[in-house]
């Protein structure tokens, strides 16, 4: 009988180290499989233990607030025997235990406290409680030791990986930033550079401005006398039958002489020195009345037109002199298409920044980057000589920037070109007003 004691002793005892190794391999299955939610694991865990040291229950205490239990009162007061010394602790009923709550004092015969300790980070504590007064082997408390080990070594982890996670999306949002700030660095940088080049174009024109006011003076003078003794030459040739060839170069010297003067009144309107009165119109009116009477010039060329217009387009302007932009875009834009294109004619009304704009747009040959740096300078011209001054964008320029608004071009070569007017948008008033 003896013998076979023995034997089942000895059964038992294997039996019970086949359930611990088991535990300890389920345990260590567990947690390496990280990152997982912590709360779960942690669960998982402490199942484990109920099972393993029945009858004891496992509870975990972590200094850390949120985490399935609430933090003992012990440990928040910094008054753990065990978290403080770094060593279990086991206390039977009628001993100072390391729970306040009467509910524990009167319940539990046995309590085993084992801190979660990781390195020099003091974690909390796991905690085996027993109501009935049970031996607790020096085999359980190292078995014990190894699963909070693991669970400590596992918690330091899963912290880790929080901090790790929280650092990446820390980063990758201020390289969302970053890359946010150089767009919006990128988009200033562009804005200022068309901006300064307003800028050079406004200074160039201001100063050639005031040297074709002089000049346009100084030659308007004795073009007008030239021109009042050729009337009365002719006038004089025609009375007294002179040669029809002596007529015929008079007739010229007029009609060259008044080219000249066209040109000078070209020059005073680009330097703003003519006054005019300004009052309330409709661009779409005026896009469409001037479109009418030059729409056989674009058939010639079997050019399409195209408008797109918005409501209320009005403004404050001179109708005179912004039909003569208008005529001017239009003219540049059949003179840039060779043969059959469109022109199409968008007018815009943005209320939030109180302007209107007309886009010109054709499907021409385009223009250079070197050209376009060039193309609102005095006299600066690519047709055929004695098709055009060179004066027409300068001048557009001037009289646009004279009603408070700006042009701008977008154009590629072999793709076309569009001009965009801005004007001031006139609120007060309404379609019907122009009365």
């Amino acid at each position: 009988m003896s013998g076979q004691t023995v034997n089942t002793g000895s059964e038992q005892l294997y039996e019970q180290l086949q359930r611990e190794m088991a535990v300890l391999i389920k345990i260590n299955n567990l947690t390496g499989f990280l990152p997982v939610k912590l709360d779960n694991l942690l669960s998982a865990i402490i199942k484990e233990i109920d099972n393993i040291f029945f009858p004891y229950k496992c509870e975990l205490h972590l200094i850390t607030e949120g985490r399935l239990e609430t933090c003992c009162t012990y440990i928040k007061d910094d008054c753990c025997k065990a978290l403080n010394d770094q060593l279990p602790l086991t206390l039977e009923q009628g001993e100072r235990l390391c729970c306040e709550a009467e509910f524990c004092a009167n319940c539990y015969q046995f309590h085993v406290c084992v801190p979660l300790i990781a390195g020099v980070d003091k974690l909390g504590v796991v905690t085996l409680k027993s109501k009935q007064k049970t031996e607790f082997h020096r085999d359980s408390m190292e078995l014990l030791l190894a699963v909070v080990s693991q669970i400590a070594a596992t918690i330091q982890r899963a912290r880790l990986f929080s901090r790790l996670a929280q650092e990446k999306a820390n980063l990758e949002k201020a390289n969302t930033e970053i890359n946010q700030l150089n767009q919006e660095l990128q988009k200033s940088i562009e804005q200022l550079n068309k901006a300064q080049e307003q800028l050079v174009i406004s200074e160039r024109l201001a100063a050639a401005g005031q040297l074709s006011a002089n000049l346009a003076h100084e030659i308007n003078n004795p073009i007008g006398v030239i021109l009042s003794r050729l009337e009365w030459l002719l006038l004089e040739a025609e009375e007294n039958s002179l040669p029809d060839q002596v007529i015929e170069d008079m007739q010229i010297m007029v009609k060259h002489t008044e080219r000249i003067a066209r040109t000078t009144k070209g020059l005073l309107s680009f330097s703003r020195q003519t006054v005019d009165c300004m009052s309330p119109l409709d661009l779409n009116t005026m896009i469409i009345e001037t479109t009418d009477w030059l729409r056989s010039q674009f058939l010639s060329k079997n050019i399409q037109l195209d408008l797109k217009l918005a409501s209320n387009a009005w403004v404050l302007g001179n109708p005179g002199q912004l039909e003569q932009v208008l005529v001017n875009l239009l003219n540049n834009a059949k003179d840039a298409i060779v043969e059959g294109g469109e022109i199409s004619i968008c007018s815009k009304v943005d209320l939030d920044q109180k302007m209107v704009q007309v886009e010109v747009s054709d499907s021409g040959t385009g223009i250079s980057d070197e050209i376009k740096n060039r193309i609102f300078d005095p006299f600066f011209t690519t047709k055929e000589k004695g098709v055009g001054t060179g004066l027409g964008l300068s001048i557009s320029y001037g009289i646009l920037e004279n009603h408070g608004g700006s042009l701008k071009v977008e154009s590629e070569l072999g793709k076309g070109s569009c001009f965009s007017l801005l004007l001031p948008l006139f609120i007060e008033a309404k379609a019907g007003d122009a009365s």
